[in-house]
């Protein structure tokens, strides 16, 4: 189930959109403003560097979202919250392993779109239900 605070948050620019299959996909990010001492160890030898580059802006802390489009409408989606890269576009770029995605993304896309394909069937047979009988 996704968290009410990624579906609520309107703050997302898309950095990819592309064809697969009947849809389109659409890779887009929004800031994640979650309380970093929640989601991260402070203790751990990495924290300083971390507040040190995202207090600077060198580094984004990130949620990316796939949405699975058809005709417009949204029919599937996928998250990722607590994402840290310089932008959008470097952490896909980090994502890719020889020119494919890696499983990050790939995952969040076949969810997307398995999400996609099974709302596009319910509503099949609700439309059938309605309109042919």
């Amino acid at each position: 189930m996704t968290h009410a605070f990624f579906k609520n948050n309107d703050n997302f620019s898309v950095e990819e959109e592309f064809d697969r299959d009947q849809f389109i996909v659409e890779i887009a990010f929004a800031p994640d403003d979650t309380q970093l001492d929640l989601l991260f160890d402070t203790e751990a030898d990495y924290y300083p560097e971390l507040i040190e580059n995202l207090e600077s802006g060198f580094w984004q802390h990130m949620i990316c979202r796939v949405q699975a489009k058809y005709d417009g409408k949204v029919m599937g989606e996928s998250y990722l919250g607590s994402i840290v890269a310089e932008s959008p576009a470097a952490w896909l770029k980090e994502d890719t392993d020889n020119g494919d995605r890696s499983h990050q993304v790939n995952d969040m896309i076949d969810q997307a779109i398995d999400e996609a394909r099974k709302e596009a069937l319910r509503m099949l047979e609700i439309l059938k239900e309605d309109f042919l009988n």
